[in-house]
């Protein structure tokens, strides 16, 4: 596959040129500048202990907040969010393992900006589409995490001791480490998101001939070339909107590669199972298309 791939590149160039400059301009014109200032300050808290610090003050739990943040910041602060904690001790097994797979959802700037305004151009089912998208994946998160803290004494869900103001440390050094950090995985992300691309590019360039795998191929390799592909294909709106939304929940193999490169990250990182988490995106997909294919009749 690796030496069809590099034919590919030095046969036709200017399809793998296309598809490299697509993903180079989605990484930086939408993931960098909407992602990097939210991993540099969660970096920054954690490091510097005043993550803790707020976690004690707030009377949050650590799991919550990473649900909440992961859902809100979008794909991958989910991922990043777990791996992190995880590694500081704040987090249990059981609740990484559930975490990185509910928490690690594509943002909603990305989903009401990007899919329904400028693609199916619906900005009217925005609310709905977040509803259907992150309603069942945050309910039974919530279910899963009250049910670890009901039967477990000592488990992370128990607020921990609160550190000390000597504790708190924030000064170049951590800005410095935090900033690094930061820098490394949004240049992982690039190289991924480009790489994905130019398989797209491919898959569109040797499959015209076969329209339908080209879409579904396109679907489960590349989410934001993937949504493109199916508007185009899929005439009937219904149909359109239930396969984008599927495949968005799922987030192609681009976003399972970025995960599992995030999760090395961390030494961690390694506890947790990618073949988990492929199982888990596939069932979330599932309940999102069912969810989609039922209230679409009454939210249109």
């Amino acid at each position: 596959m690796i030496i069809l791939f590099l034919i590919f590149l030095l046969k036709e160039p200017s399809v793998a040129i296309e598809g490299a400059r697509f993903g180079l301009l989605l990484w930086a014109e939408h993931l960098l500048p909407s992602l990097l200032p939210f991993l540099i300050l969660t970096q920054l808290l954690i490091r510097s202990g005043y993550l803790d610090a707020m976690m004690n003050k707030l009377h949050i739990s650590y799991p919550y907040f990473v649900l909440l943040a992961g859902t809100l910041f979008g794909f991958p602060m989910g991922a990043k969010l777990t791996v992190d904690l995880y590694a500081e001790g704040n987090l249990s097994e059981k609740e990484a393992s559930l975490l990185f797979i509910l928490a690690n959802q594509m943002s909603p700037a990305f989903v009401g900006g990007y899919i329904l305004t400028e693609t199916l151009h619906m900005p009217a089912l925005i609310p709905a589409t977040y509803l259907i998208l992150y309603g069942p994946s945050v309910c039974y998160a919530l279910l899963q995490l009250h049910r670890q803290h009901n039967h477990s004494e000592t488990g992370s869900l128990r607020f921990k001791h609160k550190k000390s103001a000597s504790g708190l440390q924030m000064d170049l050094a951590v800005l410095d480490a935090g900033m690094m950090n930061s820098f490394e995985i949004m240049l992982k992300l690039g190289g991924y998101i480009m790489l994905f691309s130019i398989l797209s590019s491919l898959c569109k360039h040797v499959l015209i001939e076969f329209p339908a795998f080209c879409t579904f191929l396109t679907g489960i390799l590349e989410i934001t070339g993937a949504v493109r592909m199916i508007n185009d294909y899929f005439s009937n709106a219904y149909v359109t909107y239930v396969a984008i939304l599927a495949a968005t929940a799922f987030g192609g193999c681009s976003g399972i590669a970025q995960t599992a490169s995030i999760i090395r990250t961390g030494q961690k990182g390694t506890d947790l199972s990618m073949s988990h988490y492929i199982r888990g995106r596939i069932l979330v997909a599932a309940v999102t298309a069912l969810c989609a294919a039922l209230l679409y009749p009454f939210i249109t």
